[in-house]
């Protein structure tokens, strides 16, 4: 049922923030299987008048922040990256 893949989809919403909140990024492999399982089942179309706008919208208002947190951390990250990712200078 639509319905129930959305609220599959906003609990792991609801995980996700919290990890990000939390800053457990090194547990973020282990909620991707969870997460598209349930952003798949949730692309299904919806019987008219089964959610509302608000919920729509506080759903998509959990992936713009998880999606903010997440490029913050990249553009945080990068620079460690980029420099284990530079070869060593032979003399």
């Amino acid at each position: 049922m639509p319905t129930d893949a959305l609220s599959a989809l906003d609990e792991q919403l609801d995980t996700l923030m919290s990890m990000l909140n939390n800053g457990e990024w090194e547990s973020l492999p282990d909620l991707e299987p969870a997460l598209l399982g349930a952003l798949n089942a949730a692309n299904a179309p919806l019987p008219s008048g089964s959610i509302t706008r608000q919920r729509l919208e506080a759903m998509q208002d959990k992936l713009t922040r998880a999606i903010e947190a997440c490029m913050t951390r990249k553009e945080q990250i990068a620079p460690l990256v980029n420099a284990l990712s530079k070869p060593k200078i032979q003399p």
